[in-house]
């Protein structure tokens, strides 16, 4: 047992969990300072508090004393719909290629994280999926229908939130949501007051959005999204405007809403430990192009970070600080 790699174990999943050194003393009644001699690598757990350690730190308890987790390379479902299927996808903005052939596919049910360095195109992407931007060449299909043709009935299915939220700020968040209801034919009261109140919006609700922070209409954009209970939700960079509190209860919301619905979501974050945590595949663009799709039991079996597969594999590797000065 190497006691410093499996302290560095234990304060990475007590961050993970959100959790204080004191939080963790406290559940196991022992003081925090022990805990804080844990991850610094100069005493082990006494072997009586490794079963309710590993349970609050949501491993086993092997996993524990190796200081890593067992991952096991995710097997392939064949049987699944595909909910987004991207073919030859190019993208101009007059003489500039933004995206080049684009081939992609995202199946039912998966949180699949889409990551680049700025300007390697997300968002050009993200906006060209939803028609926002109508593509140069290729096709996009949306839960087996064409986006080119059927547009009115993939976005009955699309859930979205795209960069900073708009809304009609002399409106409450309710009339705004209560808008999005009727726009969509939508009558049931009683799923918007649960969405409210998952993503504790409930005693702003009323305030008019003018009055709302940043990190609040990010809420209030998440439920509006939320309201059709989509098939597919598309998020870009959703944790703009929230802090660390905000953006755990994001990730919780986010995992709640694929576990709970069975929605497939595409999310574009810049945080990387959070795409890490919470999704299934990984879609790295680089430059306009897709570098690489996989899955992200694959890194993880590697015993590798994603960090460290995201520098490898784009431009990002290649930048340089320092230099003569």
């Amino acid at each position: 047992m190497d006691q410093i790699k499996m302290g560095k174990f234990i304060k990475e999943l007590r961050q993970e969990k959100g959790l204080t050194q004191k939080e963790i003393g406290d559940k196991l009644n022992i003081t925090d300072n022990s805990i804080s001699k844990w991850e610094r690598g100069i005493n082990a757990p006494d072997i009586y508090l490794l079963a309710p350690l590993s349970k609050i730190l949501g491993v086993s308890i092997n996993e524990l004393l190796n200081g890593k987790r067992n991952y096991k390379k995710k097997s392939k479902k064949n049987n699944r719909n595909k909910i987004l299927e991207v073919e030859n996808l190019n993208k101009n903005f007059g003489k500039n290629k933004i995206l080049n052939d684009i081939n992609l596919t995202i199946y039912e049910g998966d949180i699949v994280g889409l990551i680049g360095p700025n300007g390697a195109g997300k968002t050009t992407l993200i906006k060209t999926i939803l028609n926002l931007y109508y593509p140069s060449s290729g096709e996009i299909k949306i839960c087996g229908f064409n986006l080119k043709n059927d547009f009115e009935l993939i976005m009955a299915k699309i859930g979205s939130l795209v960069e900073t939220p708009d809304f009609y700020q002399h409106l409450s968040g309710l009339q705004n949501l209560k808008m999005t209801m009727m726009m969509n034919n939508i009558k049931d009261y009683e799923y918007m007051e649960k969405i409210i109140k998952l993503l504790k919006l409930n005693t702003r609700i009323n305030d008019k959005v003018k009055k709302y922070s940043l990190g609040m209409k990010q809420r209030l954009a998440l439920a509006n999204a939320l309201i059709k209970k989509p098939q597919f939700l598309i998020l870009d960079e959703p944790t703009n405007g929230l802090d660390p509190l905000g953006i755990k209860e994001l990730r919780d919301i986010i995992k709640f809403v694929n576990e709970k619905f069975n929605t497939t979501i595409l999310i574009s974050s810049h945080i990387l430990p959070e795409i890490e945590n919470i999704c299934d595949e990984i879609i790295i663009i680089d430059n306009g192009y897709i570098i690489e799709q996989l899955d992200i039991s694959d890194i993880k079996y590697q015993n590798i970070s994603l960090e460290k597969e995201f520098l490898n594999k784009t431009s990002g590797s290649k930048s340089q600080i320092g230099g003569e000065l």
